[in-house]
């Protein structure tokens, strides 16, 4: 439930690492890893790659969030929400 919570928030507010003092982290890679279940992503889609980043996405029902984080510090950046008529699902 509280993983849910979350997700829901995060799609909702979308974290913003500028959001917070430079010294803080609005979640970091290893805490997202532990409560969130996900997949990891290859590149980052569209507007949300660049150097120095890195995604993982997760799905709750219809929606699937994306989680971006600086590959620096390991901080959760910014989030996305991409509802079901915004992706594709394929499997190999």
């Amino acid at each position: 439930m509280r993983v849910f919570l979350f997700l829901i928030i995060a799609g909702m507010f979308g974290f913003s690492q500028a959001a917070f003092a430079d010294d803080h982290c609005a979640m970091s890679y290893e805490a997202f890893e532990q409560g969130v279940p996900h997949t990891d992503l290859e590149e980052c889609p569209g507007m949300l790659g660049g150097s120095g980043k890195f995604c993982r996405y997760s799905v709750v029902a219809e929606i699937a969030t994306v989680f971006v984080f600086d590959e620096d510090s390991s901080c959760l950046v910014t989030t996305k929400a991409f509802y079901e008529d915004d992706f594709v699902v394929r499997f190999k």
